[in-house]
C-alpha cells in the first residue's frame, strides 16, 4: 500500500485527541523512565520527545529556573494533569550506557507502539557540535561546531561528521534531530548563532548544510533545518526577548532564505521556525512561530515545502512574555506548525494541550487543517520506516557503533583540522618544556561533562600535562569568581606565560574576558585557547589566540600539540566577510 494510502487510512482511525498529542514534542530528561513519561504517551498521546539524557526531570525547577505557568488560564471541563517528577534541581544524572539507553527508548516506543492507533514516537536531541551535545556519555564521539568545519575543510567534511553524529544518535534510537544551522551569521554580536553557523556568507553556508544534512540522513536520522526563516543577524537572544530582524524581503531572499531554498530542493524532511519578528515578512511583533503569513504562506507556499515545521522551544522569553505557552501553542498549530516543542516537565504539557483542543473546538484551528498537520508528520514517520521497526533498535549494536574506530579516528582528525591559529603577535608559540606555565581551564557545565575518563572537568589540563610537567594547575568558573579571579592574578607572575580557556557560552556571555584583560594589563604572556573567532571571545588585545570551535577532548588534545609546536595549525580563517584580526 502507498504511503498516502496509509497514512489516510491511519488518520481516518484517529480521536481528535490523538491527532492533537501527534502535533506534541515533549520533554524526556534523565536516563530512566518515570509515571510522567509514560503517561505523555498513553494519556497525552504525544507525537515524540525531544531527549537530553544528561539533564534531570524535575517539575519544580521550571525552564530555565524560570515558572512559566499563566495566571488565570482558564481549565475546560474535561481538563486533567499528568503524573508529575519532583527532583530536586540541578541533579547529576546518572551516565547511561548507549546500549541502555537504546532499551529506555526500545520501551517507549513500545508503549507508543500499544496504543489504539499504534503509532511510534519521533525522537529528537540536539548534538549540533561544539557546545551542543544532548547525549555526552559512554565515550561519544564530540565534533566542533559548524563553523570548525568551514575552518577545517569542504563541505565533504560536513557531510562526513553529519553521518557520524547519527550513526552515533540513531544506533540509541534517536531517529530525528535539529540540525543544521541554517542561519547566516552575519551579525559579529549574534550571541545565540554565532560558530553554530556556518558562514556568513549564504552560498557557502547553503553548500555545507546540505551536505550535512545529507550525512545526517545517510547515518540514519531525520534532519532538521533551523531557524526558519533566519537568525543569524541578531543581537538578541530570543531565550530573552523577541529579536526583529528588520531586512528587506531583497535582502532575505539572498541571504536568510537562499539556505532554505538549496535544502527543500535536496529533500529536507523537516525546518524549525525561528522566534524572531520579521516586517519584510510580517508584522514587527509576530514571531515566525505564531506567523501565518511566514509558516503557511511563504515556507508552505512560496518555498514549496512539504515536509514537517517544529517550532522552537515554547519557553523562550520571545514566546512566554506576550502570549504564554498554552495560547501560544494553539496559535503555532494555527499558524501551520504540525509540530510544537514543549520542554517542561509541569502541567504546562496538559495545558497546551487543552488549550489546542480549545481552539479546534470553537474553530479557530479547522479540524481539516490539523489533519493536515498530522498528515505530514504521519509521512515522515512512515517514510523513516518507524512503522516498520516500531522505532526499535538492537542495543548491542549502539555498543559497536559508539567503539567504531571509523568514527573515533574521524573525530580526531576534524579536531586537527579545525584548530586554527587566528594569531600570535609576539611570537610566543610553540612553548617549550623549559618554560613554566599557569593552565586555568574554565570548568563547563554539567551538561557538557560525562565526568568519565573520555571527558571530564579537567581535560584541557591532562591534555597539556601530556605535553609538559612544568606547569602550576588551576582552575575557574565560565567567568571566574572573584576569589578565582585574584588566585590566578597572584599566580601569574611566578610562571613564564599563561594558558587559558576562554570559552564562550550564551549562558555566561561574559566568559573569562575579565580575567583575560586584567592579566594583559599586567603584561603578562598569555595564550588563550577558544572556541569562537568573534571579538566577544577573543578581545583585540589577546596576542595569541587558537580557536577550536568547541571544548571537545579531542579538540582540546589538537590545541595543546600546537601550542607545543607538536603539530600545526591546519584550520583556516572561516569568514568570508569578516577580516582576520
Amino acid at each position: 500500500m502507498r504511503t498516502a494510502d496509509r497514512v489516510e487510512n491511519l488518520l481516518a482511525r484517529m480521536t481528535l485527541d490523538e491527532k492533537i498529542g501527534q502535533c506534541l514534542t515533549l520533554w524526556w530528561r534523565g536516563g530512566m523512565v518515570t509515571p510522567s513519561l509514560i503517561e505523555c504517551v498513553t494519556r497525552l498521546h504525544c507525537g515524540g520527545f525531544r531527549v537530553e539524557p544528561y539533564a534531570t526531570e524535575s517539575a519544580i525547577h521550571g525552564y530555565y529556573n524560570k515558572d512559566l505557568k499563566v495566571k488565570g488560564w482558564e481549565p475546560p471541563d474535561d481538563y486533567f494533569t499528568i503524573a508529575e517528577t519532583h527532583f530536586n534541581f540541578p541533579v547529576r544524572n546518572t551516565a547511561v550506557s548507549p546500549a541502555a539507553y537504546a532499551k529506555l527508548t526500545n520501551r517507549m516506543q513500545d508503549i507508543a507502539m500499544n496504543r489504539r492507533c499504534g503509532v511510534p514516537l519521533h525522537i529528537t536531541t540536539d548534538f549540533e557540535g561544539g557546545f551542543s551535545h544532548d547525549y555526552p556519555f559512554g565515550g561519544v564521539r564530540l565534533f566542533p561546531a559548524s563553523m570548525g568545519l568551514r575552518a577545517g575543510g569542504g563541505p565533504a567534511l560536513a557531510r562526513q561528521v553529519g553521518e557520524a553524529t547519527a550513526r552515533q544518535l540513531s544506533s540509541m534510537g534517536i531517529n530525528m534531530i535539529h540540525s543544521p544551522v541554517c542561519d547566516v551569521n552575519i551579525n559579529p554580536d549574534n550571541p545565540e548563532i554565532n560558530v553554530r553557523s556556518f558562514s556568513d556568507d549564504p552560498e557557502v553556508l547553503a553548500k555545507y548544510a546540505v551536505q550535512f544534512m545529507k550525512g545526517l540522513e545517510a547515518g540514519g536520522v531525520i534532519a532538521t533545518g533551523k531557524h526558519f526563516p533566519g537568525r543569524g543577524d541578531s543581537s538578541v537572544d530570543a531565550h530573552s526577548e523577541l529579536p526583529i530582524l528588520r531586512a528587506s524581503r531583497k535582502r532575505m531572499d539572498e541571504v536568510e532564505l537562499l539556505p532554505y531554498r538549496a535544502l527543500i530542493r535536496q529533500g529536507l524532511r523537516a525546518i524549525m521556525s525561528a522566534h524572531n519578528a520579521y516586517p519584510a515578512l510580517d508584522d514587527d511583533q509576530t514571531p515566525a512561530t505564531l506567523s501565518r503569513r511566514i509558516l503557511t504562506d511563504v515556507l508552505r507556499g512560496e518555498l514549496g515545502f512539504q515536509g514537517v515545521i517544529t517550532t522552537d522551544a515554547m519557553g523562550m522569553g520571545a514566546i512566554v512574555k506576550r502570549w504564554g505557552v498554552p495560547v501560544a501553542s494553539a496559535m503555532a498549530i494555527a499558524a501551520g506548525a504540525d509540530l510544537v516543542l514543549l520542554k517542561f516537565d509541569d502541567e504546562l504539557r496538559s495545558q497546551a494541550f487543552f488549550e489546542i483542543k480549545r481552539w479546534v473546538r470553537r474553530g479557530d484551528i479547522p479540524e481539516s487543517e490539523l489533519d493536515d498537520r498530522v498528515r505530514h508528520i504521519l509521512t515522515m514517520k512512515m517514510d523513516k520506516g518507524l512503522f516498520d521497526t516500531g522505532g526499535r533498535v538492537d542495543p548491542d549494536a549502539a555498543t559497536a557503533t559508539y567503539a567504531d574506530e571509523s568514527i573515533t579516528k574521524l573525530a580526531r582528525d576534524v579536531a586537527r583540522r579545525c584548530v586554527t591559529l587566528l594569531r600570535d603577535r609576539q611570537g610566543l608559540l610553540p612553548l617549550t618544556k623549559g618554560q613554566k606555565v599557569l593552565i586555568v581551564e574554565q570548568r563547563l557545565p554539567d551538561s557538557s561533562l560525562p565526568g568519565d575518563d573520555h571527558y571530564h572537568a579537567h581535560s584541557f589540563t591532562e591534555a597539556m600535562l601530556d605535553q609538559s610537567m612544568n606547569a602550576v594547575l588551576s582552575d575557574t568558573w565560565l567567568a571566574a569568581e572573584p576569589h578565582e579571579h585574584e588566585r590566578i592574578l597572584q599566580l601569574a607572575p611566578s610562571v613564564d606565560a599563561v594558558v587559558m580557556t576562554n570559552w564562550f557560552w550564551r549562558m555566561v556571555p561574559p566568559s573569562n574576558n575579565a580575567l583575560l584583560k586584567d592579566l594583559l594589563k599586567r603584561r603578562i604572556p598569555v595564550v588563550v585557547v577558544t572556541n569562537s573567532p568573534y571579538p566577544m571571545a577573543v578581545p583585540d588585545k589577546a596576542g595569541t589566540v587558537i580557536c577550536t570551535y568547541g571544548p571537545g577532548p579531542e579538540s582540546l588534545r589538537a590545541a595543546a600539540a600546537v601550542i607545543y609546536g607538536k603539530a600545526k595549525s591546519r584550520g583556516s580563517w572561516p569568514l568570508e566577510h569578516s577580516p582576520q584580526p
